[in-house]
């Protein structure tokens, strides 16, 4: 048997073999555990609000009304309003996005935690007031009231005075007249 580059093996690992890995490196070496929990904090840090606001808003920009209407009408569990199939899509773009919050709030990361709801926040709002996709007719009021689901995930890992008021003064800095409704 020849040895390979372990480069080479290392590009072929699955997630789940580099996390399996990862794990047994961690339990033989201290020093490497305490390195891996170095370099995996530096590269969950860079959390930039208008990346976050940019790719959030292209996706949604990004939504079909013709998978509204494919998911939309009688199912043989009964019938689905095109307004509630707009609902799932969204949910399902925005349900990774809020998993990643509640990584950083259980990681004891609320900076990530702040910088990442702002700009789900923002992504929000450009989409309400920017986007000029037919998608967007079918919930009007989808933008507002998503805004204030990330909000109340936000809430959930309890933030501190100090970040409740930075996201407050972001919001009626950034997003004008949702400023009420959000804060």
């Amino acid at each position: 048997m020849t040895l390979q580059d372990p480069h080479q093996i290392i590009d072929h690992l699955s997630p789940t073999d580099a996390l399996a890995i990862l794990r047994a490196l961690a339990r033989e070496d201290e020093r490497l555990a305490a390195r891996i929990a170095q370099i995996a904090t530096a590269q969950l840090s860079d959390v930039d609000p208008l990346e976050v606001a940019i790719d959030f808003y292209e996706e949604l920009n990004a939504l079909e009304v013709e998978e509204v209407w494919d998911r939309s009408g009688s199912t043989r569990h009964g019938y689905v309003e095109p307004g509630e199939a707009a609902d799932e899509m969204i949910d399902e773009l925005l349900e990774p996005y809020l998993a990643e919050l509640t990584k950083y709030q259980g990681m004891a990361m609320p900076a990530q935690a702040n910088r990442l709801c702002m700009g789900l926040l923002l992504g929000l709002y450009r989409f309400e007031r920017e986007s000029t996709s037919e998608f967007k007719n079918w919930e009007p009021d989808a933008p507002i009231v998503y805004a204030e689901v990330v909000v109340d995930a936000w809430k959930e890992g309890s933030p501190s005075r100090a970040d409740t008021q930075a996201l407050r003064s972001f919001i009626e800095d950034k997003l004008g007249d949702w400023g009420a409704r959000l804060v």
